[in-house]
């Protein structure tokens, strides 16, 4: 008999079959252009952008210690919980278990659970839109791109994205308040 989590195993891996088979199989034009761009979407989330937009926020509204010391403690924290869980589950990425072949962009590392990309895309969302409020939108909206990006490109399970999300979120919010109490 299947335990619940096996159970719940069995319903993902079965989605994202279907995922890649309607949204990836085959090479018409259309699916070109959306593999294409949830691949650059994809990259954007590598990490590479954030510390980019960090310096020049710092450089266009002036120097802000409170900005610089959230992103550092906030990211500093989220790689770590990041590392230590992805090294403790080590859950195979759905690609490999469900031996998809059609894998447009290789992942970073071996582990799926959870995604990192997903992780720092919504700690960067959140913090940013603590300082920046009028830009909630669009750091959000790129966060969510980046979380399906992840999934449509057979690289993470939803239950890895979901969990990316609340590490990103809770990690963003505690160096928020780590930061207010360190700048007193």
């Amino acid at each position: 008999m299947l335990t619940a989590l096996e159970k719940f195993q069995q319903f993902e891996d079965l989605l994202m079959i279907q995922l890649s088979h309607i949204l990836l199989e085959n090479n018409n034009k259309k699916k070109l252009i959306f593999k294409k761009f949830f691949v650059f979407i994809t990259r954007l989330g590598d990490g590479f952008l954030y510390p980019l937009i960090i310096i020049l926020s710092i450089l266009i509204d002036s120097f802000q210690l409170k900005l610089l010391l959230s992103f550092l403690i906030g990211f500093s924290i989220e790689r770590i919980l990041y590392y230590l869980i992805k090294n403790t589950t080590k859950r195979e990425r759905p690609f490999e278990k469900l031996k998809i072949k059609d894998i447009i962009i290789l992942p970073p590392d071996k582990y799926s659970f959870p995604s990192g990309h997903t992780s720092s895309s919504f700690l960067f969302a959140t913090l940013f839109s603590l300082f920046f409020p009028q830009l909630t939108i669009i750091v959000f909206t790129f966060a969510v791109l980046v979380a399906f990006s992840r999934i449509i490109l057979n690289l993470h399970y939803p239950t890895d994205v979901l969990i990316g999300l609340q590490i990103g979120i809770l990690t963003a919010i505690i160096s928020w308040e780590l930061t207010k109490l360190i700048l007193l």
